[in-house]
């Protein structure tokens, strides 16, 4: 898995995930003023069908995808 920080402000964080196996990629967003975070793989979006925003709290590990879990891991090594 390649994992990259796309990009950061006061409002979000955004990150890159590529598979080292498949042609797939994803983006990890934090919404840093609503504590949320979202990702737009297919598990995720299936998660989420019945939410009403685009995000899940972060507290709410049940709903997060593998993409979600691994960065939340190794979210304060990334530059």
């Amino acid at each position: 898995m390649i994992i990259e920080k796309v990009s950061k402000n006061d409002e979000w964080e955004d990150y890159y995930i590529k598979s080292k196996s498949s042609n797939k990629h994803y983006i990890i967003t934090f919404d840093i003023l609503e504590d949320t975070v979202s990702c737009d793989c297919e598990d995720f979006r299936y998660r989420k069908e019945n939410l009403k925003f685009g995000g899940v709290k972060l507290k709410d590990r049940e709903s997060h995808c593998k993409h979600i879990k691994k960065i939340l891991r190794i979210r304060n090594e990334l530059i």
